[in-house]
């Protein structure tokens, strides 16, 4: 089975495996994308070892499965395909979703409050009732066949899974998958109702005994029947008492106990007859009463969530019953025809494939002529902005240096304008002179050490006047 998935990632000319999601004792889970269509979706794919030589595994399979996808309700997973590769491989193409399972959530949380309870077994008991209305029972409800959904309200959340296989797992669709596996036990045996242990076809009500189950687990943590084998978990099922909540050690209001013990009922006439009575049952037990829960009991010993397979007892195996059919010698064949139309849609597959794959080559080539024209233009108003900031700098040192000359002149010119009586040397012979501290300067220097100069020398002679009129005076004094 794997080596031929692995190998043909086309299923059905329409389907392509993108990648596995898990395994059980059914078959395998796929997470898939519709070439055409380009939806995604979640295909369960039945393993061919449980199914044989049945001429009519065709028609019971569309039956089955066309029933599934006539339940159109938000808490259940949509059936929105189904198929049969090559007369052995039977397939159901359901929703995808994306999310957790009940039982990772209970992993998670333990114990619930009973209003966590309600909250989510609200819309699962709507699920199951609008499937009962269908005439359709699930068989094996568990809290791994529970998803809830991310970022949605718990009332559109919730996504019970697997109803197109409920007549496979029980044993009624497929005949040689009875003559293989159904001698034995298939299911999940800490869910199953009483009924279910024996040749007793079951109903609704047996839907309505996982669901106590379920809620008795989600109250208290655990299942209320465990077993380290399937005998002993049988046995507990058909004759012990259902414990009560208080035993292990969690406190629930008594009307919520009530409901419980009422679902979890032995014999199927005296539970509660339906998914629509048990969620107004609990409803009105919900409004008489409320808890505080505190978990003290110990986990399971035995995984609840999985399917157990049990061994085939060793005596003969007893055939089928309901429809009778002849043996066919060809039954089970593939023909020409078959494989010839199987081939025509693998090959169709194969080119939307390759024309979507040439389209995202070209897509993508398109995005890095784009990303390269892009970096072209930036580099070129990269460069066009650093020659105009060279351009600039030229300019600015021609003016710099116009500056400097005009400055440069209009210094000699005023040093030739000083008079030769206060010039210390010529400046034609000399490039500088030695100004009185003795450094050398050069014009703009000579230039300011001229005016020092004369502004010492204005202030000498300034203050001769004052210094004559005081010895004036003091000569007139003392005369």
């Amino acid at each position: 089975m794997a080596m031929s998935i692995s190998g043909e990632p086309i299923l059905d000319g329409r389907y392509q495996l993108e990648k596995r999601l898990g395994q059980g004792g059914m078959g395998v889970v796929y997470k898939a994308r519709h070439i055409f269509l380009k939806t995604a979706h979640a295909i369960k794919i039945i393993l061919p070892d449980l199914v044989g030589n049945d001429p009519n595994l065709v028609t019971r399979f569309r039956q089955e499965a066309l029933a599934a996808a006539a339940i159109r309700h938000q808490n259940i997973i949509a059936v929105t395909d189904f198929g049969v590769v090559r007369g052995t491989m039977p397939f159901l193409v359901m929703e995808f979703v994306q999310g957790k399972s009940l039982q990772d959530i209970m992993a998670e949380e333990g114990a619930m409050s009973p209003v966590r309870a309600f909250e989510l077994m609200q819309p699962i008991c709507a699920g199951i009732a609008a499937a009962h209305r269908q005439g359709i029972v699930h068989r094996d409800l568990k809290p791994l066949n529970v998803m809830i959904c991310d970022e949605l309200p718990v009332a559109e959340a919730v996504k019970i899974l697997d109803f197109g296989l409920a007549k496979i797992k029980s044993g009624e669709l497929l005949g040689s998958f009875i003559a293989a596996q159904t001698t034995g036990l298939m299911g999940s045996p800490f869910y199953m109702a009483p009924e279910q242990w024996s040749d007793e076809p079951p109903d609704a009500r047996a839907d309505v005994y996982s669901l106590g189950v379920m809620l008795f687990q989600m109250l208290c943590g655990e299942v209320p029947f465990k077993g380290s084998s399937i005998p002993s978990i049988m046995k507990k099922h058909l004759t012990s008492d259902v414990p009560s909540f208080a035993s292990k050690g969690i406190e629930v209001p008594p009307q919520i106990e009530a409901v419980v013990r009422h679902a979890l009922e032995k014999e199927a006439h005296h539970r509660t007859p339906s998914a629509d009575e048990f969620a107004k049952e609990l409803r009105e037990a919900m409004s008489l009463a409320s808890a505080r829960l505190k978990r003290t009991a110990d986990s399971a010993a035995i995984d609840p969530s999985k399917t157990i397979v049990g061994p085939a007892p060793a005596h003969e195996t007893v055939p089928p019953t309901g429809t009778t059919t002849a043996f066919d010698p060809n039954a089970g064949t593939i023909s020409a025809a078959s494989l010839d139309e199987e081939a025509q849609k693998t090959l169709f597959a194969q080119r939307e494939l390759a024309r979507e794959a040439a389209a995202k080559k070209k897509l993508a080539a398109e995005d890095e002529q784009k990303r390269q024209t892009e970096e072209q233009k930036k580099q070129q108003e990269e460069a066009a902005r650093e020659k105009e900031r060279k351009q600039l700098e030229e300019i600015v040192a021609a003016q710099t240096k116009v500056r400097d000359h005009r400055r440069r002149q209009f210094d000699r010119k005023r040093c030739a304008n000083f008079p030769a009586s206060r010039r210390r040397a010529d400046s034609k012979k000399e490039v500088s002179t030695p100004n009185r501290f003795g450094d050398r300067v050069g014009c703009a220097g000579r230039r300011w050490c001229w005016r020092l100069l004369h502004f010492e020398r204005t202030q000498a002679f300034a203050g001769w006047p004052n210094e004559a009129a005081r010895r004036f005076k003091g000569c007139s004094d003392q005369g």
